[in-house]
């Protein structure tokens, strides 16, 4: 009888109380708060900028709704996303039916095209993307513009770009003249966002210096037949 009562004594530790099997050994880390931000990245706080989501579930599937509408895409393994090339605007995303509000930085409009004391005699933007270009429209793809200012003197041009029929700057910058200078090229790369039921990705941009614009030609990608 002894060592009976012995061997049950020992076996008591091994059951569990209900509490005790519910219990979990460690609680997982709470996710931070779902967070979505418009970044300028250019000079003086101004375009062009970027769009970045934090906090969301690792390869989560969201939809960013913007100035260019919805458009559904995935976060990374980390649950963050940096979306290169965004507008200047108001964006929301939406992740499992709840919606986060994206912080936007306050408008910074170029200062106009200052010039000192250089002539700018004329502006053109050439289209190196061919319209028609055969991309793959459900990865990002892209359409390049070469700009032009054509000037004398000595001192710097202040410009900015604009995207499609939005009068926001995407981008400025400042052209340098000087001695044997007589023309500034600005190359100009627009990312373009994937499309979905085979539309053609479509753009055109302006360049704009003081009161002088030049706009390019309208270039409508293909996409590749699946």
């Amino acid at each position: 009888m002894i060592r009976h009562r012995h061997l049950t004594l020992l076996a008591v530790p091994l059951l569990l109380s209900p509490a005790a099997a519910l219990a979990s050994p460690a609680a997982a880390a709470p996710l931070p708060a779902a967070s979505c931000e418009l970044v300028a990245t250019g000079e003086g706080g101004s375009g062009p900028y970027t769009l970045v989501l934090e906090g969301f579930e690792p390869n989560q599937s969201v939809t960013i709704k913007g100035p260019q509408g919805s458009q559904r895409t995935r976060v990374g393994a980390e649950g963050t996303l940096d979306r290169q090339g965004a507008r200047y605007g108001q964006y929301t995303v939406t992740a499992k039916g709840k919606r986060t509000g994206c912080l936007t930085p306050p408008r910074q409009q170029p200062d106009g095209g200052k010039q000192g004391k250089v002539q700018v005699t004329k502006v053109e933007v050439f289209t190196l993307t061919k319209p028609g270009t055969v991309v793959d429209c459900t990865k990002p793809s892209k359409a390049e513009f070469d700009g032009k200012i054509t000037g004398s003197g000595n001192g710097k041009v202040s410009y900015y770009w604009t995207y499609a029929s939005s009068s926001e700057p995407y981008a400025t910058g400042t052209a340098t003249f000087g001695p044997g200078v007589e023309s500034v090229s600005l190359l100009k790369v627009v990312p373009l966002s994937p499309t979905v039921n085979g539309v053609s990705p479509s753009v055109f941009v302006t360049l704009h210096v003081g009161n002088m614009s030049a706009r390019s030609d309208q270039v409508t990608l293909t996409c590749a037949k699946p």
